[in-house]
């Protein structure tokens, strides 16, 4: 028995200096890739266009469709996901015989000040994708590893998305002059695969987000549109205010800072509509009936600032602030294209107010401010800035003219002004609260 427990306790010594030897190979101090904090107007435009014109093949093709990807797209795709994906930078460059894609991941400061670099190259293929070697810090790996990992990963993670089946739909990889083309067969309720991963990666981000009472705002907000009625407009306000009430009464008996997420949770699934109001609802589908969304509620007197409010405040309830702030970003960038409404930093300051009041349901102390304005307060100036004089409507072209990019000094300037516009409502500013 002793040989055995001995035995037992070497090989267990013996897989915990794999593991830590494993880790050390992997893990480097600094970054290889440093992907450019700015994104151009052009940068989005390319992954705009590439993404509306295979979206739709995607979901109505009944045959295998052809995909091809620019270097130019690529990088577009690649500096979206950098930017919206905390601690991510990635990059590719195509070879004549391959595409190279390089990652660097920043490690949580709470495990280890790190970063994890890796770099794999694609090749040419009649037979799905194929990889060449994978580099991960100092190890390298065959490239079937890394699809063997990843298919893993993505089935332990996400088992709604049926990973082997997607990967399997990849039928040819051609690589050529600065692009690749795939060959992919449809694959049968795509959508509803996706908003399902959706919800289970929104549970590993917060398990206890399921548990938060979010139907009972949902109800609340019901019988307050019925009291209301449809026949005229109605400032988001008035929802607000007695809601306020509502919290705080029942965060006396319980958690004030779980009522106050299972509000904003409630409120941005209540006013935004179509495939948005089911997804963010997918979380608590079995407490929550849907209804359509109500058509009279503004703020600023517009829908359209009410929804980017909402929006984003249920965006960042479902990450981190700065993968919300450039979706705000990328949807004004979206705008400002031929046939769009143009660049508003009006719509930019909803935004970034609907992350802000997202906010407020992340700390106990900004939760109590956010409530006593609230409750104090006799319109929504209270929670939303002015607007009047933030420009609206600027195209592609003035918007590169005069801002280049969002990483622009004069851009960061106006973003900065109206952040600290935000930051001195009654709602979100400390010191109004005293007074």
């Amino acid at each position: 028995m002793k040989k055995i427990l001995f035995a037992l306790l070497s090989l267990s010594l013996l897989l915990a200096m794999a593991v830590l030897i494993a880790f050390a190979l992997m893990v480097s101090k600094q970054a290889t890739v440093h992907t450019p904090p700015s994104v151009s107007a052009q940068q989005v435009a390319d992954a705009k266009d590439w993404l509306k014109q295979n979206l739709q093949q995607f979901r109505s093709s009944q045959q295998s469709i052809n995909v091809q990807l620019s270097q130019q797209q690529l990088d577009g795709l690649l500096a979206l996901s950098s930017t919206a994906f905390k601690g991510l930078d990635a990059d590719a460059a195509f070879t004549d015989s391959s595409l190279n894609l390089r990652g660097s991941i920043a490690l949580p400061a709470s495990i280890y000040h790190g970063y994890i670099n890796s770099e794999i190259s694609m090749h040419s293929s009649t037979q799905g994708l194929q990889f060449g070697q994978w580099k991960i810090g100092q190890l390298s790996l065959p490239g079937s590893m890394a699809l063997y990992i990843a298919e893993k990963v993505a089935e332990r993670l996400f088992p709604e998305l049926q990973a082997d089946e997607l990967l399997a739909s990849i039928k040819t990889v051609e690589l050529g002059q600065q692009q690749v083309a795939f060959e992919i067969e449809p694959v049968e309720d795509l959508g509803l695969k996706v908003a399902g991963a959706y919800k289970n990666l929104n549970q590993l981000k917060d398990p206890q987000a399921a548990s938060l009472p979010v139907a009972v705002y949902y109800q609340k907000l019901s019988q307050l549109r019925k009291q209301y009625g449809e026949q005229q407009a109605i400032s988001l306000y008035d929802y607000l205010y007695p809601l306020s009430f509502d919290v705080a009464m029942r965060g006396e008996q319980g958690d004030v800072l779980q009522e106050q997420q299972a509000l904003v949770w409630a409120m941005a699934i209540f006013f935004s509509q179509g495939a948005f109001q089911k997804v963010m609802a997918q979380g608590f589908a079995n407490d929550l009936t849907l209804e359509a969304a109500p058509s009279n509620v503004t703020l600023a007197g517009r829908r359209d600032l009410l929804l980017h409010f909402v929006y984003s405040a249920g965006l960042s309830m479902a990450g981190e602030q700065g993968f919300s702030a450039s979706i705000g970003e990328f949807k004004e960038l979206f705008d400002s294209l031929e046939g769009g409404s143009g660049f508003s930093f009006a719509d930019l300051a909803a935004d970034r107010t609907g992350i802000e009041f997202a906010e407020s349901a992340k700390d106990v102390n900004k939760t109590e401010l956010f409530l006593t304005a609230m409750r104090a307060a006799r319109s929504e100036q209270a929670f939303f800035p002015r607007i009047d004089d933030l420009a609206e409507g600027i195209s592609e072209q003035n918007f590169a003219q005069v801002y280049g990019s969002t990483d622009s000094e004069l851009y960061q300037q106006k973003v900065f002004f109206i952040d600290q516009r935000i930051a001195h409502l009654p709602a979100f500013s400390p010191a109004l609260a005293k007074d």
